[in-house]
């Protein structure tokens, strides 16, 4: 498989069952160096910097970043050492299971995407200090000591800090999306040499609305009101009234973004600040390793279950467009907003949409088909079964699917499970992975119409080698879809599924006869509802005989 294959449009008309077909005829074809190109280091990972303003801006800065442990923050710091030779990264850190800041923090550095920068500054750790603290805590949890440290120190902040589970109940939502960027704009205030500040949104903070703009709208309530409530009531009165206090909001998750936007559009007013919007982030696409993923959120969860035979439906419109955006641009665009802040003479706080619809469009349907094309011609030695996912926009068909294809065969398991005196596990995954396809669902069923005129000037106003270090156009004539979508598999069983990429000769044997296994299941199960529909008629003929 070659990670450019242009011309996958030019394939006879895809269906989903096709496809995988398709796929697995093409995996017999696949030489070790096409594999390898998975791998393959981007020319940008360690190219010059030299001319370069965002650079230039950024050197010698001492910079905050909140969220640093996720995968956007872990990108961002990455990107800030390796490209910017920033001074001094301050991360704010939650102690957990046991770990204090510092481990945690070292934990995080001992991940692979920071493999690439060992390379070149294999002492980059002593830039980054651990600063202890929480989100969902008043004053972020920050003692008064480190307090001081950033307020006489920071010069650019980052402020990524979220939860983004879907259905996180209101109190803790709030006390970490609100709150927090309530109290991290506040510490902004008495930061003395602060120049420049982004707030990470998301598009889907507004998504009652169709129409969304770069601007800022109306939230459900105000910071104070929405703390106030949080204060007052407790969890149990808090979830049994949610769908009364989303006022209209889908989940938490947008809900209490929408609201620390408005944070940032009243506390935030006279900080040299901005907003970026991303969509659906997904793996990276060049930087620093390509089609890095560390979680399972949105469509790469999905993948990852359709992809080991275990996800079988799924409700989305094959003719919806989506708003995928890789990681690593979401990051490039991030940084560029932080530059053009010093350049915003107007002092008004600039919001950047960065989606993928307004300048190259892709329904849910294509990428579906093309990572199941390119995904099954790798697949992995972790798969159960066949591919069979398939998507459904119709709600009703989609749980008669997942009642039929992902519950009763649960239940069989399970029960041959509890005779051999297993422990039965089945029923959970499934419920669980019920749980994530419908919170995925509103977003794959439905589309919004965006503009985002300031992320294009953000992008046009850039010198021709800060074009090419911090690379995030999603327009037709830079991004390749194809080409993006061709690595998402390798980096799926790589980083996900941890499995190897020496396994695939096997995994190639194993998924053909999991393919053999199929069909011979599918032809059983025909001859089965044959003889029923035989026995039926047959009782109907009797009956009038």
């Amino acid at each position: 498989m070659s990670t450019e294959n242009p011309e996958f449009k030019d394939y006879p008309p895809r269906s989903y069952k096709t496809v995988p077909e398709l796929a697995l005829k093409e995996n017999a074809h696949i030489s070790r160096a096409d594999i390898n190109s998975l791998l393959v280091t981007d020319e940008r990972v360690h190219a010059p910097t030299d001319g370069s303003k965002i650079v230039e801006f950024l050197k010698g800065k001492k910079v905050f970043v909140t969220g640093g442990t996720g995968f956007i923050g872990k990108l961002l710091t990455e990107k800030l050492l390796r490209t910017c030779n920033v001074d001094t990264i301050y991360m704010l850190v939650r102690p957990k299971k046991g770990k204090n800041a510092e481990s945690r923090l070292d934990d995080t550095f001992s991940d692979v995407i920071f493999s690439e920068l060992d390379k070149v500054q294999p002492k980059f750790r002593h830039k980054c200090v651990a600063i202890k603290g929480d989100a969902s805590l008043p004053e972020l949890g920050i003692s008064q000591e480190d307090r001081q440290t950033l307020i006489k120190n920071v010069d650019v902040i980052y402020h990524v800090a979220a939860t983004v589970r879907f259905d996180e109940i209101i109190s803790l939502a709030a006390s970490i999306n609100v709150s927090g960027t309530k109290e991290m704009l506040l510490l902004a205030q008495q930061c003395s040499k602060l120049c420049s500040m982004v707030h990470v949104s998301t598009a889907y903070a507004h998504n009652p609305r169709k129409e969304i703009g770069e601007k800022f709208y109306d939230a459900a309530y105000t910071t104070d009101e929405i703390l106030d409530m949080v204060a007052k009531h407790n969890d149990s009165y808090l979830e049994g009234n949610k769908k009364r206090i989303l006022k209209g909001w889908p989940n938490t998750y947008s809900f209490t973004k929408a609201i620390a936007e408005y944070t940032v559009r009243t506390i935030g007013a006279g900080l040299p600040i901005s907003i970026v919007r991303p969509g659906i982030i997904t793996s990276t696409y060049k930087e620093p390793l390509r089609s890095w993923i560390d979680n399972l959120y949105g469509p790469m969860g999905a993948i990852v279950g359709a992809g080991t035979g275990v996800l079988r439906s799924f409700n989305a419109d094959p003719e919806k467009v989506s708003e995928i955006v890789p990681g690593d641009y979401v990051v490039n665009a991030i940084l560029a907003a932080s530059h053009a802040n010093i350049l915003n003479k107007k002092g008004d706080i600039k919001i950047y949409n960065y989606v993928s619809s307004t300048e190259n469009p892709i329904t849910w349907g294509d990428f579906h088909d093309m990572a199941v094309y390119y995904g099954l011609q790798n697949p992995t030695i972790k798969s159960i079964w066949y591919y069979c996912n398939r998507l459904n926009k119709n709600y009703y068909v989609h749980m008669l699917s997942v009642f039929f294809l992902h519950f009763i065969p649960a239940f069989f398991i399970d029960a041959y499970l509890m005779v051999k005196g297993k422990k039965t596990r089945m029923v959970k995954i499934y419920t669980s992975i019920q749980k994530f396809s419908s919170t995925l669902a509103l977003f794959a069923v439905n589309e919004w119409k965006y503009t985002n005129d300031n992320t294009q000037a953000l992008w046009n106003n850039l010198s021709p080698i800060d074009k090419k270090l911090f690379d995030f156009s999603l327009s037709q004539e830079n991004f390749n879809w194809n080409s993006y979508i061709s690595i998402l598999g390798g980096g799926v069983r790589l980083y996900l599924l941890k499995d190897n990429m020496e396994t695939i000769p096997k995994a190639i044997k194993k998924y053909r006869k999991l393919y053999i296994y199929h069909k011979v299941f599918q032809g059983i199960c025909l001859l089965v509802a044959l003889r029923v529909l035989f026995w039926i008629f047959g009782a109907i003929i009797s009956i009038f005989t």
